[in-house]
């Protein structure tokens, strides 16, 4: 760990700050994880949730059949990245699962409560992570330094939706009702 580093749990309770990524989850372990399914494989751990990604999608199956065998471009024709897509999936998976930050199991939990479909949540939860996402960024990019999730702010936001409407909730994301992710 070097000096500029702050070791885990000592983090300042407003900011705290994480890298947006998954360890091991790159087109082949998701062929891997794809291969486990088809072959009625349990899934265990982290291979859970990614699983349920990918199950979500059943429009997608046949471009997850050949998850590794074409390099390059993964866009559709339509502009939609299934990859990028299964992967928010995951990262909210994990969020959950992890409770990590703990807003965004409770947001799922009440949601379910409140009577939206799981999948509907899950892309709410990916709405809210891309413009926390999108401001880190920016942030980064206009002090020219590393870029610092804010996980309170985006637990914040969170526990601000959970208890909306569903309409009203999707309103205030900047949509009239839910968008059509994808199929």
């Amino acid at each position: 760990m070097s000096d500029d580093e702050t070791p885990p749990g000592d983090e300042p309770a407003k900011k705290k700050q994480i890298v947006i990524e998954m360890q091991g989850v790159d087109k082949r372990h998701l062929a891997l994880v794809w291969q486990k399914m088809k072959q009625g494989v349990e899934l265990v751990g982290d291979e859970a949730y990614i699983g349920r990604s990918l199950a979500d999608h059943p429009e997608w199956f046949p471009i997850f059949d050949t998850i590794g065998l074409l390099e390059g471009e993964d866009e559709l024709p339509d502009g939609q990245n299934p990859f990028a897509h299964v992967t928010f999936h995951v990262v909210i998976g994990s969020q959950i699962f992890h409770r990590r930050p703990t807003e965004a199991e409770i947001f799922y939990r009440m949601r379910l409560r409140q009577g939206d479909e799981r999948h509907d949540v899950i892309h709410m939860m990916i709405n809210v992570f891309q413009r926390h996402l999108v401001w880190a960024a920016q942030h980064a990019q206009q002090t020219g330094g590393k870029m610092d999730f804010d996980l309170a702010a985006y637990g914040k936001t969170l526990k601000s939706l959970w208890p909306l409407k569903t309409k009203r909730l999707w309103q205030r994301l900047g949509h009239e009702g839910p968008p059509k992710a994808h199929g």
